[in-house]
C-alpha cells in the first residue's frame, strides 16, 4: 500500500442538496464519451451505492461498448467470494476501509481485464456519532460510524462518509498495477438513502473523469 496515492479530501456541507439527475447523467455521459473516444473499457464494484453507480452508467446508449461488469459486493461475505478480498484484509482493517476497497478496485479490473476500475465503500448513514458509538457492522472498532479520516487518524465526526478507489491509467494499463491507485474520502451528505447513493455515485464518476483527463 506505500504506492497508494492520498487524493486532498473534499469535505461537503451538510445541507448541501442531492444532485439533480442531469447533473448525474451529464457525468455518466462524459464517462461514456471518454471511454469511446479513448477505446477503453470500465467495471465498478459496489458496496454503500447497492449498484446505483453501474445502473447509472448503464443507461447511457451503447454502454456495452465500454463498460463491462458491476459486482455489488455488500457485505462482507460478498467482498470475499465474489471479489476474494482477503479475509486478512476485513478482519484487520474493516470492509469499509481504505484497505479494503483499494483491493476491490484492483481485484475488479483484474477480473473483468479493464482499463478502469471503481469501487465504492461506506456508510450510508447520516447520524452524528458520538464518542461512544458502536461500529456498525464490518467496520472495525476504532472506525465508529460516521468519522472522517485523514492520512488514517480520526479527524472529526461526519455525517455519513464514502471510500472510493479508482485504479487505471492509459491504454492497456496492466491490471495489476499498484502505483496508479488514488483513493479519496469524502463527506456525502445523506439525508435519506437515495439521496447518499446519487451523492456518492456523482463523487464516483466525477474523479474518474478527473483521472481520464489527466492520462490523456
Amino acid at each position: 500500500m506505500a504506492s497508494t496515492n492520498i487524493t486532498p479530501i473534499r469535505p461537503l456541507p451538510d445541507d448541501i442538496d442531492p444532485p439533480t439527475d442531469e447533473a448525474i447523467a451529464g457525468a455518466a455521459q462524459a464517462i461514456a464519451e471518454a471511454l469511446v473516444r479513448r477505446g477503453e473499457t470500465l467495471a465498478v464494484a459496489e458496496g454503500s451505492t447497492g449498484g446505483y453507480l453501474a445502473h447509472v452508467l448503464t443507461q447511457q446508449t451503447g454502454a456495452s461498448a465500454w463498460f463491462r461488469a458491476g459486482i455489488v459486493s455488500y457485505t462482507d461475505y460478498a467482498k470475499q467470494l465474489l471479489l476474494r478480498v482477503a479475509s486478512e484484509t476485513i478482519e484487520d482493517h474493516g470492509s469499509i476501509s481504505v484497505e479494503a476497497t483499494v483491493q476491490m478496485a484492483r481485484l475488479t479490473r483484474r477480473m473483468f481485464n479493464t482499463d478502469w476500475s471503481i469501487a465504492i465503500t461506506g456508510y450510508a448513514d447520516n447520524r452524528q456519532p458520538a464518542t461512544s458509538t458502536e461500529p456498525v457492522p464490518g467496520a472495525p472498532r476504532t472506525n465508529p460510524v460516521g468519522v472522517l479520516k485523514v492520512d488514517g487518524e480520526i479527524a472529526d465526526a461526519i455525517a455519513g462518509a464514502t471510500i472510493i478507489s479508482i485504479i487505471g491509467h492509459g491504454e492497456h494499463a496492466s491490471a495489476a498495477d499498484g502505483e496508479r491507485v488514488q483513493w479519496q474520502e469524502h463527506l456525502v451528505p445523506s439525508p435519506d438513502r437515495y439521496a447518499y447513493k446519487r451523492g456518492a455515485a456523482l463523487v464516483a464518476l466525477e474523479l474518474l473523469r478527473d483521472r481520464i483527463d489527466q492520462s490523456d
